[in-house]
């Protein structure tokens, strides 16, 4: 059996797309070695991973705006930072392990641990793939003394250095895995190499510490709103949403993440729970209609779970992802900058009317369920490893 090294990176988005893919390694005997933040550690040992911590800086920094020039040279800082504690920890495990190959994410250090070990390297991509020709935000950045300074130390203690500053958000690898379905991904067409595969999402219970009893809500007309962990100052959208849904005919369940501010929301009426976390797999299973960011994770799971979407983009890929999903009927996406109380109302008593929403919804699924996912990727890499031996 192999012994496999993943690299993560830290954000719930990344991490929560491979647990599958590290569940099927596991459990046909592989020894998998999994490097990532303290948050994802249980959730990575159940699945029977051995997980290795480095500091969790993105978690920890202020928050960042993408769509300026210096929250992306902050973004930009904490991907070189974190890079750097990976190799330490990388270059401690390689000295008492030695790796058969190497599983990572397109963000992140995993064309540098790559470098930095010589072995054959599979990257995972837990979104669209994007056309070359689409911009890298991190592409134009250039790095100030401060990086430079690390980016340095990484070459003399590592021997390794990236290749361009959009590496960080852009790795490659011998071979990609891609998880979403070829009917999900936008202009398919353009994505020819044939090393490219679309295994599609898998859906592996997470490990929780929430008190939070999803069962409940069985037998219930169930309104769920999340917009993600990351988003900060949300405060005004579920005021909003408290607004809109005052006479909702059913629960409505709104996850705040630990970053909302209680103390900024106005007072909700009984059927209305605002709670910091919930078990969202659980959640979907007895949900009518989903308010999401777009979020790719959340988007997914919604989909396994048939549950149609109101989509309210953010930044990053929602956008696109918000746009495709209308394509395709599985979802009524709303513009963040124009949202009222009476139009949200009005978006979701569509959704949970139309059936051509949950049609949609369960053309996608179906694309999903037969890309193959953590079967399929394991024979693809065995394929691969095997190909690559018996040319060594």
């Amino acid at each position: 059996m192999a012994t496999v090294l993943m690299i993560g990176f830290p954000a719930e988005g990344h991490v929560n797309p491979t647990i599958g893919l590290t569940k099927a390694l596991v459990d046909r005997g592989d020894s998998v070695h999994y490097v990532t933040v303290e948050r994802f550690r249980e959730r990575l040992v159940d699945v029977g991973a051995n997980v290795h911590i480095h500091p969790d800086h993105l978690n920890t920094a202020k928050k960042l705006d993408p769509s300026s020039k210096e929250g992306l040279a902050a973004f930009l800082q904490i991907h070189i930072a974190t890079s750097l504690d990976i190799l330490t920890v990388v270059e401690q495990l390689s000295k008492r392990e030695s790796f058969d190959y190497v599983i990572y994410d397109t963000f992140g250090a995993g064309e540098l641990v790559q470098a930095f070990l010589g072995i054959p390297s599979i990257v995972c991509s837990a979104s669209f793939l994007f056309p070359p020709a689409m911009p890298n935000p991190l592409a134009s950045i250039a790095p100030d003394a401060k990086m430079e300074a690390l980016l340095k130390r990484m070459k003399q203690s590592f021997g390794v250095e990236p290749k361009q500053m959009g590496q960080f958000m852009n790795n490659r690898g011998d071979v990609t895995l891609v998880f979403t379905s070829e009917t999900f991904q936008p202009y398919r067409e353009r994505f020819t190499n044939p090393t490219i595969h679309f295994i599609g999402p898998s859906f592996v219970k997470r490990a929780h510490s929430s008190m939070f009893d999803a069962a409940a809500l069985a037998h219930e007309t169930v309104l769920y709103i999340s917009l993600g962990t990351v988003l900060d100052r949300t405060e005004a959208f579920f005021n909003l949403c408290i607004e809109a849904f005052q006479s909702f005919p059913g629960k409505v369940l709104i996850a705040t993440s630990e970053r909302c501010h209680y103390d900024q929301l106005q007072e909700a009426p009984p059927h209305i729970t605002l709670t910091p976390y919930v078990p969202q797999l659980e959640v979907l299973q007895h949900t009518d209609v989903f308010i999401t960011h777009g979020g790719m994770n959340s988007v997914n799971e919604s989909i396994h779970y048939h549950v149609p979407m109101v989509v309210i983009p953010h930044d990053k890929d929602q956008p696109l992802v918000a746009k495709r999903l209308t394509e395709l009927d599985a979802a009524l996406a709303l513009d963040k900058n124009t949202l009222t109380a009476e139009g949200l109302a009005q978006a979701v008593a569509d959704v949970q009317s139309n059936a051509c929403y949950r049609e949609g919804i369960a053309a996608l699924r179906d694309s999903f369920q037969q890309s193959g996912g953590p079967q399929r990727a394991l024979a693809i890499i065995d394929a691969y490893i095997n190909k690559k031996s018996l040319r060594s």
